[in-house]
């Protein structure tokens, strides 16, 4: 099955109690098929939901309170990023950027008619609030060739002629043209996000098969590493998470594979890339698939360039009480150490939709993620009721600790109109 772009309206409205608007997200109950992560929706019809509650996470789990290390903070409740459709939210608070640091940039996919543009945000009170400051499209975008899957990433160190503090947006352009050919495209933006330019086109795809979800890292020699998503070897791999480098940001090595399974139906994916507190760094994806159903793996190395044997299988997550996280994983780095990872849906141990879908995330204590590693649910700051596979409800979540110590999450969830909406909201 296609991929279904994010164009395309939700096939049908889902319903919410008119308080959802208000209290925060919420979508109607679905499926939980194994599917296939970001092919489509999931079969079956919607049904009613209600409101989502901050912090409404399984009975006994442990919040993220104190992880900052400064101290219990009030929660902030579930609110509406913008009226508007966000998909692909990403946060990041600013390090490299002298007095704008600690400052919070937001970015989600949005649309106006057929053109495809990426919606920039700012919060200057640690995720108290969001303020719109830009936007980021091309000629592609502007004429409705279908934009997705897009990722937002400050440059720790100078990069060629980009300084230090430089924002980095990339996203999937092309994949709602006739015969299409899409691209991997990079935006650069010098001062803290109020404009960009478009400074490189990494990657055309021969065929038509997909590029997806580019990821960005700084290996420590400089090198400006990029990976996504090939689909256009499809009769040898379905999907592979492929790399490119670079020293300057705007010329780039051709794709190489980093995870290429030996089954052809296997569809590993939406790779997330982050430095481990001990200096080294870890991968998540997911792998979907007929055989394993859009389940969550994490591998580490030592250098983001190398990642040893394509083929590899890597380490399964699941939390001890049986929880597995599947569909769209995302991982962050938390103040102290530990390891953050969320997702789209979650599992039992049977093998069926938890009762906690979409209410938890996971966390690990084990810095490394080396030897027997345990990992942990607790709330998420902006639970979605009832998440299924399809591309808006929890698609992708982003994380991000606040100076102030909040754990502040941003998720998309679709509003009674069938429009897909991000929302954000923080746990002290």
């Amino acid at each position: 099955m296609r991929r279904r772009t994010l164009t395309t309206a939700l096939t049908a409205a889902l319903t919410t109690s008119a308080a959802a608007a208000v209290a925060g997200p919420a979508v109607g109950a679905g499926p939980g098929g194994a599917g296939t992560s970001r092919n489509g929706a999931g079969p079956g019809g919607a049904g009613a939901g209600s409101p989502g509650t901050a912090g409404s996470g399984p009975s006994g789990s442990s919040g993220a309170g104190g992880r900052g290390g400064t101290g219990r903070q009030q929660d902030r409740p579930p609110q509406l990023l913008m009226d508007g459709t966000g998909l692909y939210p990403r946060v990041i608070r600013l390090a490299h950027n002298g007095a704008a640091d600690d400052r919070l940039l937001a970015s989600v996919v949005s649309f106006d008619g057929p053109s495809g543009f990426g919606a920039i945000w700012e919060s200057v009170d640690d995720g108290a609030t969001f303020t719109r400051i830009s936007t980021v499209l091309d000629e592609a975008t502007e004429g409705g060739e279908g934009l997705c899957c897009a990722t937002l990433y400050e440059l720790p160190r100078a990069v060629g002629d980009l300084p230090e503090g430089t924002l980095l947006w990339s996203a999937s352009v092309g994949a709602d043209t006739e015969d299409r050919r899409m691209s991997i495209r990079i935006w650069a933006s010098t001062d803290v996000g109020r404009s960009w330019e478009q400074i490189a086109i990494t990657a055309h795809a021969a065929n038509e098969g997909g590029l997806w979800e580019p990821e960005f890292a700084v290996a420590d020699d400089g090198t400006l590493v990029l990976w996504f998503c090939d689909e256009t070897d499809g009769e040898n791999h379905s999907q592979k998470i492929v790399q490119q480098t670079s020293t300057d940001a705007l010329t780039w090595t051709d794709p190489e594979p980093i995870i290429e399974l030996e089954d052809p139906t296997a569809r590993p994916g939406m790779p997330n890339v982050r430095r481990l507190r001990d200096g080294r760094w870890a991968m998540t994806y997911e792998i979907c698939g007929p055989n394993d159903l859009c389940r969550s793996f994490v591998r580490t190395s030592d250098d983001p360039r190398r990642w040893g044997p394509v083929t590899s299988r890597d380490p399964l997550i699941r939390a001890d009480d049986g929880t597995e996280p599947r569909h769209t994983p995302t991982l962050t780095i938390d103040a102290d150490g530990s390891v953050l990872l969320g997702a789209q849906m979650h599992y039992g141990e049977d093998g069926e939709v938890s009762e906690h879908n979409g209410q938890v995330v996971l966390r690990s204590a084990n810095t490394r993620l080396s030897g027997r590693v345990h990992w942990v649910t607790e709330p998420a700051p902006v639970p979605v009721e009832d998440p299924f596979d399809n591309y808006c409800p929890n698609y992708s979540p982003t994380f991000v600790r606040t100076a102030s110590g909040h754990l502040l999450e941003i998720t998309s969830a679709p509003t009674d109109e069938g429009v897909c909406r991000p929302w954000y909201g923080s746990l002290g």
